[in-house]
């Protein structure tokens, strides 16, 4: 069952975003069971949502890859809300 991730960063920016992207490899190494990831400014900071094929593959990304990249920059994790998806519909290019 898929699930969403959101996640906000008081006080993150875009360019911390990138940084953070880039540091995860996500691009060159897309974190198994991702489908899809959001990124935006909300009042308070930051906002990044996603939607993962299960819990575990969250877990999995959250707990080898995610915290530890966190840890290394210095930035508090934020408290993550997790809920299960019904449905997930995400076009693929032709």
């Amino acid at each position: 069952m898929a699930i969403v991730v959101t996640g906000d960063l008081p006080g993150g920016s875009a360019e911390q975003d990138t940084q953070m992207q880039r540091n995860l490899n996500l691009a060159g190494n897309p974190p198994a069971g991702a489908l899809a990831r959001i990124a935006g400014p909300i009042e308070s900071g930051w906002r990044v949502v996603s939607v993962w094929e299960s819990q575990d593959a969250w877990d999995a990304f959250h707990m080898q890859r995610l915290a530890p990249a966190l840890e290394k920059a210095g930035i508090q994790a934020p408290e993550f809300q997790i809920w299960r998806a019904e449905s997930v519909f995400i076009p693929r290019p032709a």
